[in-house]
């Protein structure tokens, strides 16, 4: 997969977070999988149909989650992952996601989004699609987040 369909949503991740002031992110681990499959205790997942097709999948821990909603919402205390943080996480990915559908259609690249999905639950591993994934791990100063890229050129 090119690397002009990969940075866009590291960058969008970067300056969604930077909105909300959590800055200091740093590209982790890059692996290459054979299928998306995630093994996190969140994970919200966002469709694209257009000039490219497939899924992008956010994980992250449920600590990470609690943390990243509260913020979020102007640091109201999560105390436990809730329809209302789990409705934080899903904008969130909307949020990156639209951001690199921004990103992509200034470089010629037209996309269109399906609401998010969330995912949680312990000790799960899901399979999302058979397409060859790209995931990156983001660390945060809340944890780390895994963006999956599984995307049809």
């Amino acid at each position: 997969m090119d690397i002009k369909y990969i940075n866009p949503f590291l960058e969008a991740l970067k300056g969604v977070f930077e909105s909300f002031g959590m800055g200091d992110i740093q590209r982790g681990a890059v692996q290459k999988k054979d299928i998306m499959q995630v093994d996190m205790d969140i994970t919200s997942i966002i469709g694209l149909v257009g000039d490219v097709r497939g899924n992008i999948a956010y994980s992250l821990s449920q600590e990470t989650g609690k943390k990243i909603a509260s913020t979020m919402m102007m640091g109201m205390p999560v105390e436990e992952f809730d329809a209302i943080a789990r409705s934080a996480i899903g904008e969130m990915a909307n949020m990156i996601t639209g951001r690199a559908a921004i990103i992509l259609s200034q470089a010629g690249v037209t996309t269109d989004l399906t609401p998010p999905s969330i995912v949680f639950g312990k000790d799960i591993l899901f399979v999302i699609s058979s397409v060859q994934t790209i995931a990156v791990d983001m660390e945060t100063q809340f944890g780390r987040i895994q963006i999956n890229i599984g995307l049809e050129v």
